[in-house]
């Protein structure tokens, strides 16, 4: 007789294969926040082509974009890609950490400031371009 209420384990028969099964991960607070921005989570071990990911329209950064999840980098960081239409432009955003940004195409340029700071630093970007954006900028 089975007892519902407490785990039972059951010899595996037949072509079934023991130690196989489904778990679910218990979402992390960034699980929680990419599922609330609404735009697309592409999870996997890679992306063949960004291109292809579905994207929509992120109302925080002003462009249509989706969130890389790569498995196994679930606890260290995250990615996204965000499309910037032709002479368009980003939403300005607060930093409380560090972004590197690496441009897959077009040509463009950034503007970098701190709060409070009269100078602001401008430089431009192209295909292959990797720059970071410092924390509190």
């Amino acid at each position: 007789m089975h007892d519902f209420f407490k785990p039972h384990w059951h010899e595996p028969s037949g072509d079934q294969r023991s130690g196989f099964g489904t778990f679910e991960r218990l979402k992390t607070p960034y699980d929680r926040f990419m599922e609330s921005e609404g735009i697309p989570i592409f999870r996997g071990i890679g992306v063949n082509q960004i291109h292809q990911l579905p994207r929509k329209l992120w109302k925080r950064m002003g462009g249509e974009a989706s969130f890389i999840q790569l498995t196994g980098t679930e606890s260290k960081w995250g990615c996204f890609v965000v499309e910037i239409t032709g002479r368009g432009a980003l939403n300005p955003i607060h930093h409380m950490y560090e972004q590197i940004f690496c441009v897959f195409e077009g040509r463009g340029s950034t503007e970098v400031w701190l709060d409070g700071d009269s100078k602001r630093h401008t430089f431009e970007w192209q295909p292959g371009s990797l720059f970071s954006i410092p924390f509190n900028a």
